[in-house]
């Protein structure tokens, strides 16, 4: 007895985790990008590791996002039709949007503010 008119809550947390572990990259590029950009600006030179130190410590959650949303994913399963996957992901999207936005406004003021 289940009801294919509404999208999985679960699955539908997944695929948002898989939307917030896209937000983490997004802003940690771009706080490294700005780094590199800035300290190019201050010594005339990129640093000597690349700030390769703040990618890894990125990528480490953002790697932990992606685990736990695969594995929600493989438990769940698929849905039930293509045009109700679509659906679950436009729901991922808009419950994974403020999220992102706060982590992007984040990277931010951390930029302004260095």
């Amino acid at each position: 007895m289940t009801d294919t008119s509404h999208p999985s809550a679960v699955r539908v947390f997944g695929k948002s985790l898989y939307m917030l572990a896209g937000g983490w990259a997004m802003s940690i590029l771009w706080l490294w990008l700005v780094g590199l950009r800035q300290h190019v600006d201050r010594f005339g030179t990129t640093p000597d590791d690349f700030a390769v130190s703040l990618l890894i410590a990125g990528v480490i959650p953002m790697l932990a996002l992606a685990l736990l949303a695969r594995t929600v994913g493989k438990l769940t399963g698929v849905a039930a039709t293509a045009v109700q996957e679509k659906h679950e992901w436009r729901h991922a999207f808009s419950w994974a949007l403020f999220p992102n936005l706060f982590l992007l406004a984040t990277a931010y003021l951390l930029i302004v503010g260095g």
